[in-house]
Parts: C-alpha cells; sequence; structure tokens
C-alpha cells in the first residue's frame, strides 16, 4: 500500500508539462551568470517590475529568473511564487548596512554644539580662563558622545539601498 506522500509525488509527476513556462534565452543566462554572485541567498531585496515593487529575501538566482523565498514561522524559508523573469525585472536593489555616515555627522555637530554650549556658559558664569577651556572640552566630549549615538540610531534604523541591476 502506498502512503500518502507517495501517492502525491507520483500524482504531481504523472500531471501535465507546464508548456507556459517560459524558455530561458541565452541573455537570461548571461544575466543571471552575471548577478548571481551580487545577490547572496537570504539577503534582503527590492525588486522593481512593471507590476510594482516587491520586498524579500533572495532565494535562487538561475536563467529562469529571480526566486524571493518567504519566511515561515518555524524557520524555514520557502518560494513565495515562481521566479520573476528577467524579462519583468527592471531593477534589483540589495539591502546594506550604512557604514557610519549618520554617526559620524552627529558626532560632528554634537561636538560643536556641546563645545559651544558649555564654552559660553562657562564664559558667562566666571573670568577664570581655564576653567573655560577645561568645560568646553568636557562639554565637545559629551556632545560628540550623545551626537554619534544619536546618528548611529539612525544608521541602524533607516535602510540603505544600493542598486546590483538595473534595466536600461
Amino acid at each position: 500500500m502506498l502512503d500518502p506522500q507517495t501517492l502525491l509525488l507520483l500524482a504531481a509527476l504523472a500531471g501535465p508539462h507546464d508548456s507556459s513556462a517560459p524558455v530561458p534565452s541565452a541573455n537570461d543566462s548571461l544575466l543571471a551568470s552575471v548577478i548571481a554572485p551580487l545577490v547572496p541567498a537570504g539577503q534582503k531585496l527590492r525588486v522593481r517590475t512593471g507590476f510594482g515593487v516587491t520586498e524579500g529575501t533572495a532565494g535562487t538566482v538561475g536563467p529562469r529568473g529571480l526566486e524571493m523565498r518567504c519566511q515561515q514561522g518555524d524557520g524555514w524559508s520557502l518560494p513565495c511564487s515562481e521566479p520573476l523573469a528577467w524579462s519583468q525585472i527592471q531593477r534589483i536593489d540589495l539591502r546594506t548596512r550604512h557604514h557610519g555616515q549618520a554617526a559620524k555627522i552627529g558626532g560632528a555637530l554634537g561636538c560643536l554644539i556641546g563645545l559651544a554650549t558649555v564654552s559660553s556658559a562657562a564664559a558667562y558664569s566666571g573670568p577664570d580662563g581655564g576653567e573655560v577651556l577645561f568645560a568646553g572640552v568636557v562639554g565637545g566630549i559629551a556632545g560628540l558622545c550623545v551626537g554619534g549615538l544619536v546618528g548611529g540610531l539612525i544608521d541602524v534604523a533607516v535602510p540603505s539601498w544600493k542598486t546590483v541591476f538595473e534595466r536600461r
């Protein structure tokens, strides 16, 4: 007696071949070979087609197109649908990490604001120049830390996208 899984497998194999599936061209194979190293499996992607924008996780890249993956609740990743054909894809953006640009800008601005604020407050409070210099340095360091922290949080919160393919 055959178990249910074997019966389903036999039924799937005995079904008619999908002749409506597009046959990959030489250009599709070339595109796949160029883009495959740029799009690692499991990387977050944003794909623009004529139908709109799709965001997801990269699956396989092949001559038939780009397969997007869906995360399941138990940790498994399954294909969301049929691969997106190369003729439909207009642009592929890969999610990347910021390289600390906002943290650097935030740190510099925080340092300048802290230096100016504490120095001017210390200058108004007393005539001693040594205390003003010390207070300015402390204010600059504190501003640097706070500004860098705020910039780092912005770096983490705002996604960055790098275009790896664009049809012209």
